[in-house]
């Protein structure tokens, strides 16, 4: 089942948004419009996940909105930063980082995959492992 956590997206007096993820204290982002702070979030918390689960880390289930909304505001006032009423506050989806690994089956011009292999080779990888960094690498570009 897919987990949501829920940030608080806090307008600022210059009109950026500040994100606040009170699951995870290491997240520090916003964005200039509401709409780049939301995918600046989505990127920010996949990152983490991400590192979490290449290191093996507990990942924390999500807070309830009333404990979210308490957490944003105590850090604000701890901060001595104004609580702003019109605080927005969204789920965020978190992608899944299951790296089990799975056995494929692909075909691949035997030319391509020594090129491939070279390659791998020559960065330190397996074979599975440069194709895993190549295809992760080409999704950072989307």
């Amino acid at each position: 089942m897919r987990k949501y956590y829920t940030a608080g997206f806090v307008p600022e007096a210059g009109g950026t948004w500040t994100v606040y993820f009170p699951d995870f204290q290491e997240i520090h982002t916003g964005g200039e419009s509401l709409e780049e702070a939301t995918e600046n979030a989505a990127d920010a918390l996949r990152t983490l996940l991400e590192s979490m689960a290449r290191g093996n880390n507990a990942v924390p289930e999500p807070s309830e909105l009333a404990s979210v909304r308490e957490q944003v505001r105590d850090c604000r006032l701890l901060d001595a930063l104004p609580y702003p009423e019109d605080t927005v506050y969204q789920l965020v989806p978190a992608p899944s980082f299951d790296l089990t690994p799975v056995r494929v089956n692909v075909s691949i011009p035997r030319a391509s995959l020594a090129e491939i292999d070279a390659k791998a080779l020559a960065y330190g990888f397996t074979r599975s492992g440069f194709l895993t960094h190549a295809a992760l690498a080409y999704r950072q570009k989307d």
